[in-house]
């Protein structure tokens, strides 16, 4: 089968200089976004001690953020492909701003929280909608390219959060890590309100939008992230956890029958039965899932077992993002290239191998080691990204660029949040305990080398998913 070319209904005829600094405007909202999903992690003893709170109640700081872009982006990417996609990025951003100052400047735990979740809503518009007018900018033959770069901006948002934020909290306080958002959040504003093109009002039209489907999903998606949320603290047989998971099951169940039945669902499950899309975004989902098990599991086996300090285990997490954004770039052009198989499957053997080498890390192990295994998960998630979303957004094509890219958006933030909390749960059942700090190091290395090598199975089912979204007959032409 040849690749499926995503075709914008409306492209720009801007010059090569004006693409560029579009795409650096429509991706500054994104990396931000992703910023402040990681950053804030560094961040909570402080916000502990000022506030008087525990850490668990803190643990809704992030949580709140991450299930508000759960919830929302399905439904926004509706809306874009419904209305314009730079009306839609253009309130994004501006929500954001105006919610980050809030978050800097909250009084109260909160009213903090308050704020998160409309941060939330403003990232969620953004991310939803980058990738469509990006695509638009840029030539049908730089897709994977394009798509490079904003998977690495992604991932990059992610991985550099917590160094970014630990420098940041540590010169300037933690109200610094959303202050910083406002002056950067502008010139992104400034650039889409200024170069990218109006949205066609011939193709402008009423929504039609599945209120019921968004109500029962973000029932379904908030009761489960709840639930999961406080299963560590309260225990998986405390009523309160039983009646969050028990509530995700169904309000799961009334979802499905719901968007199988209604002719405007809000994600339609139908594009699940197309081999390219079902199979390319489970493989998707589990790669996000991982992406958050070396980024919780490593500053702390590098700051508690090795001893280094928070500056030195800030600088070697971005071994990682500099390898992924160096590897994204180059996985697209490589992808428009050969087609999107051979580029995802080497990706997540390199990720297998990787995982497996980690798991053997001891107290001895030499930092440049560590570095080297940092970089090469780094590469591995900077090689799959793009490739992978070229061919799942191709096998829609363009008319359904937001609803793809929405449900691609979707599935990163679910897949982080429950990353965090199965790296956790994992953890806890290998090393015996939930302590990381004060524990024996060989008690902690129980816990980090069995999160790893599950991880390293979770990788190889991805790597069948991605063999089954071809079919039996491997491709070396463009393939999706």
């Amino acid at each position: 089968m040849t690749e499926t070319q995503v075709q914008p209904t409306q492209r720009t005829t801007a010059g090569t200089a004006a693409r560029w600094i579009i795409l650096f405007s429509v991706t500054t909202g994104t990396f931000m976004a992703n910023v402040d999903a990681t950053a804030v992690v560094v961040a909570l003893p402080m916000m502990a001690k000022e506030f008087g709170v525990d850490i668990d109640s803190l643990q809704w700081v992030l949580s709140a953020y991450l299930l508000t872009i759960t919830a929302v982006v399905p439904f926004l990417g509706k809306l874009s492909d419904a209305i314009g996609g730079k009306r839609i990025l253009s309130i994004g951003l501006l929500t954001f701003i105006v919610a980050s100052l809030a978050v800097g400047l909250a009084p109260a735990l909160p009213v903090m929280i308050a704020f998160r979740v409309l941060q939330g809503i403003g990232a969620g518009m953004f991310m939803a909608t980058i990738t469509p007018l990006a695509l638009a900018t840029f030539p049908v033959g730089q897709r994977g390219r394009i798509l490079g770069i904003i998977g690495s901006t992604v991932a990059a948002g992610t991985l550099l959060g917590p160094a970014l934020g630990g420098v940041l909290t540590g010169a300037f306080g933690w109200r610094s890590i959303f202050l910083i958002n406002v002056p950067v959040g502008l010139i992104g504003a400034i650039g889409v309100m200024a170069l990218v093109p109006k949205d066609s009002k011939k193709g402008a039209r009423t929504p039609r939008l599945d209120v019921p489907g968004f109500t029962l999903f973000i029932m379904f998606s908030s009761s489960l992230l709840l639930g999961l949320g406080f299963a560590p603290r309260l225990g998986w047989s405390h009523v309160v956890v039983l009646g969050l998971l028990g509530t995700a099951v169904v309000t799961c169940g009334l979802f499905v029958l719901r968007e199988l039945k209604t002719a405007v669902p809000l994600i339609n499950l139908r594009h699940f039965r197309r081999r390219v899309y079902g199979w390319g975004t489970l493989a998707a989902f589990l790669s996000y899932v991982l992406l958050l098990f070396p980024a919780f599991l490593f500053p702390l086996y590098m700051h508690e077992v090795l001893g280094l300090s928070i500056g030195l285990t800030g600088l070697m997490l971005t071994c990682q993002a500099v390898a992924m954004l160096l590897v994204s770039p180059l996985s697209g052009w490589w992808s428009d290239r050969v087609g999107s198989r051979r580029p995802a499957l080497v990706a997540l053997s390199v990720m297998i191998a990787t995982f497996v080498g980690a798991s053997f890390l001891r107290e001895s192990s030499p930092t440049w080691l560590v570095a080297a295994l940092l970089a090469l998960i780094g590469a591995s998630v900077g090689l799959f990204s793009s490739p992978n979303s070229s061919a799942v957004m191709g096998d829609l094509g363009q008319d359904q660029a937001g609803v793809a890219n929405g449900t691609i958006a979707t599935l990163r933030n679910l897949g982080r949040a429950i990353g965090v909390t199965l790296t956790v749960l994992l953890y806890q059942l290998f090393a015996g305990s939930p302590a990381t700090a004060g524990i024996s190091p060989g008690h902690f290395l129980a816990g980090f080398q069995g999160v790893l090598l599950v991880g390293a199975g979770l990788a190889a089912v991805a790597f069948l998913a991605v063999l089954l979204m071809y079919g039996r007959r491997g491709r070396t032409t463009k393939e999706m």
